[in-house]
């Protein structure tokens, strides 16, 4: 339990500089993606070892190729987006965020972590919109409704899990 509350500390710590760092330069940095990538994997080997059912292996592979599928979905989205309408909806960092988030969440979890982010980012714009302060296309930090997203989702976890 206490070494759960440890990971959840720095999963927050992590996400909320990645955060701040986004709202002020639009930009993520990669030192800090590797962070959030090696304490997952950490986190994954604590949940390997702490567990005799869980195969350290499948479980790396598992969430290796569900960060794949996500990087994917997200680049074409990205892509997609700058296709149509000749922007970057989602930088690269937002990319590789939601993608390396992954290795904490899994699968299952890591789409709810993007629905939470995609709604939260809608009502913001949407308050944007409303409020003209915000002009047709106008970008902004995506990475903080990213981290809320992929922290609520943690949270559900670990509360369905006690």
């Amino acid at each position: 339990m206490t070494i759960i509350i440890c990971f959840t500390i720095i999963l927050l710590c992590i996400l909320s500089s990645i955060s701040i760092e986004d709202i002020n330069t639009m930009l993520i940095s990669e030192n800090k993606l590797i962070l959030l990538m090696i304490s997952g994997l950490l986190y994954l080997l604590y949940l390997g070892l702490s567990n005799e059912k869980i195969d350290i292996k499948d479980l790396i592979i598992n969430n290796s190729l569900s960060m794949v599928i996500i990087f994917t979905i997200m680049y074409s989205i990205s892509y997609l987006s700058f296709k149509i309408f000749g922007i970057n909806s989602l930088g690269m960092g937002d990319i590789k965020l939601s993608s390396i988030s992954t290795i904490w969440l899994g699968i299952e979890l890591s789409f709810l972590s993007l629905c939470i982010s995609f709604f939260l980012s809608a009502i913001y714009s949407l308050y944007g919109k409303l409020t003209k302060r915000f002009s047709t296309f106008q970008q902004y930090p995506f990475a903080p409704f990213l981290s809320i997203g992929i922290f609520c989702s943690w949270i559900i976890d670990k509360i369905q899990t006690f």
